[in-house]
């Protein structure tokens, strides 16, 4: 075991040396921030490095332009087979499932579905309603110039965006399957999160801990035959004319594929579309929320820039409902929704990869089966001035060209999505979401100012470290304009 360890060791990139067993996880042990750590070990190895969980290698790629170009090859397409992985083994994931001919028959349906929804006017109007519905929920329940935990708001609201686009269902706070389903998504990670990893890659601590994988296992099947369901009751009213939702969208798209007697068309099963509904909802419901939590807390946290958005908003479109075009013309409010990706990744390393065959990383060689890692939070947030000037600071006017325009397209280090050929499914849609929903909701609170609740968030003020911040854990209060 020792020798074919440390052979192992000196044949993949270079990276601290791991104890029998256990790996590098006690260096995550204690008050040290993982980003730190990975930081760290990036400067002393290099833009490549590897650690180690427990006795399974991970090979950290941490400079994009290595990043793009290694996973937009065929090479680095797989996916490495984790305790999640296999409760989808009788399924085609597109999260989950390894490279292979259904797969990209299914992704490609999927992008296209997902693409020409994010366009979609439907989406506009569920996302107006679901904001204005909120909003009216919280002053009403919370009432204005009180504090606010605005968590399960936010997780409600983009739950009912994210289920309406996905499969057309609407919640209320108190529904069962609005309860179930965030509990799936949400609240069970968070019971487990202190033994995810180890799960996730170790058969012996998933028989150690076999009543929380045979909960996971259970939860997941139920939430699989949920959205079967959801999909299949689809075709009692399916109308070719008009996509109501995602559902309809990859339908259609099925059915275009049929007629025109492509060899993809025999992978786009029921089944396996209904699995492409549920990574689209599964993935995107918890980080747009996330993503949205971050969004507001910078609204409180910077009042000029809250003052500037609104600004842009009143004299750009008013009190009008906003349209998908309006990105083009409300320029700091896309530059805001960009700076905040950049600055407050919610998923700064994605979905592991893994290399299908031997190949090579820059200098090293990488055997067939490797998980390889891009952690895009060290190029999106530097600490020097490779990648982006004051890379610390959240400044959205770095998204503005000398002529006042949303400006990001070509920049190499922006990466929120992800890179190559597993990137981001949702990546337009979530876009879209995101800005209607920030338009929709300084409309909505257009006679409030929204700013921290500085007695109940532990001292936050001007000069504490965001980044150490966890945006599920604030309060903020709707302050009546005099």
């Amino acid at each position: 075991y020792i020798y074919f360890s440390i052979k192992r060791y000196y044949s993949l990139p270079p990276g601290p040396f791991p104890l029998p067993i256990v790996g590098n996880i006690l260096s995550f042990k204690g008050n040290h921030y993982y980003d730190d750590i990975l930081r760290n070990w990036s400067k002393k190895y290099g833009p490549v490095f590897t650690f180690y969980i427990l006795d399974k290698p991970l090979v950290i790629i941490t400079d994009p332009d290595m990043a793009k170009k290694a996973f937009q090859s065929k090479d680095f397409s797989g996916r490495m087979k984790t305790f999640t992985a296999s409760i989808f083994i009788n399924y085609t994931s597109l999260l989950y499932t390894d490279y292979g001919p259904a797969w990209e028959a299914l992704r490609r349906v999927a992008q296209s579905a997902a693409q020409k929804y994010s366009t979609n006017e439907e989406l506009i109007i569920v996302a107006v309603n679901s904001v204005e519905k909120i909003v009216q929920t919280m002053l009403k329940t919370e009432g204005p110039d009180k504090p606010i935990e605005p968590f399960n708001y936010i997780y409600l609201m983009f739950l009912n965006i994210l289920a309406n686009s996905a499969f057309g269902e609407n919640y209320d706070m108190d529904d069962p399957e609005f309860i179930f389903l965030k509990y799936i998504l949400r609240d069970a990670y968070e019971e487990t999160q202190s033994n995810y990893f180890t799960r996730e890659l170790s058969p012996i601590i998933q028989l150690m801990d076999y009543k929380t994988t045979g909960k996971q296992r259970k939860l997941m099947g139920q939430t699989i035959d949920l959205m079967i369901r959801k999909f299949n009751k689809h075709y009692t009213d399916y109308n070719p004319d008009s996509d109501r939702d995602f559902c309809d969208a990859l339908i259609s798209a099925k059915n275009d594929r049929l007629r025109e007697g492509r060899e993809s068309a025999k992978y786009l099963t029921d089944t396996n579309l209904a699995m492409t509904v549920f990574d689209l909802f599964f993935a995107g419901t918890d980080t747009s929320q996330q993503t949205f939590q971050w969004l507001l807390l910078f609204l409180a946290y910077y009042p000029l820039i809250q003052q500037k958005l609104r600004q842009e908003i009143d004299d750009t479109i008013g009190d009008q409902m906003p349209k998908h075009a309006d990105r083009q013309r409300l320029h700091y409010t896309m530059a805001f929704i960009s700076e905040t990706l950049r600055y407050r990744n919610v998923a700064p390393y994605g979905l592991p990869h893994k290399a299908i065959v031997d190949c090579q990383l820059g200098n090293y060689k990488i055997p067939k089966g490797q998980t390889v890692v891009f952690y895009q939070s060290i190029s999106l947030r530097n600490t020097d001035e490779k990648y982006w000037k004051n890379g610390l600071d959240f400044l959205p006017e770095r998204f503005i060209d000398k002529d006042g325009r949303y400006q990001i397209a070509g920049h190499p280090a922006y990466t929120p999505f992800g890179v190559g050929r597993r990137n981001c499914l949702g990546e337009k849609l979530a876009i879209a979401d995101l800005f209607l929903v920030l338009v929709c909701f300084l409309q909505s609170t257009r006679n409030y100012d929204i700013v921290l609740d500085d007695q109940q968030n532990g001292g936050i003020g001007l000069d504490t470290n965001l980044v150490e911040v966890s945006p599920n854990y604030y309060r903020i209060i709707l302050k009546t304009k005099k």
